[in-house]
């Protein structure tokens, strides 16, 4: 039996069909590393890194409803400081009032959401808090 190796240099593979099973390939997380004492997250998706030795106030955009549905954000504090992060404007997911900020309590402390019809829907927090 001859075995065929097939290389994927210089090729951007978004996808793979093996037998009946077809996979789709995700893109490589990007990364945006807020390091001042404000910020603001230009993402919709992909990872948000907090390092900075004092807290850092961070404002999240709402997402584009249609445009960024179904679009997954992770915000990772490394540093032990009390980062928060609010919305620009209204809450997250269907939440009322005091469901606009999140506050982080230590390093390792991070929070998940996902877009939805122009709203930030909350999917894990970890070592933080909402109000």
């Amino acid at each position: 039996m001859t075995t065929k190796r097939t290389a994927f240099n210089d090729l951007a593979v978004d996808s793979l069909v093996i037998g009946a099973n077809s996979k789709a390939i995700p893109a490589p997380a990007t990364v945006q590393t807020l390091t001042g004492s404000t910020g603001t997250i230009t993402k919709t998706s992909g990872i948000v890194v907090l390092n900075k030795a004092g807290a850092i106030t961070v404002t999240l955009a709402l997402p584009v409803a249609g445009t960024d549905d179904g679009k997954m954000l992770e915000i990772v504090s490394l540093t032990a400081q009390a980062h928060t992060i609010a919305l620009a404007s209204g809450t997250f997911g269907s939440g009322g009032a005091g469901y606009t900020t999140v506050t982080f309590a230590a390093a390792g402390s991070s929070l998940t959401v996902v877009a939805f019809n122009g709203k930030w829907y909350i999917l894990q927090m970890n070592a933080a808090a909402i109000a």
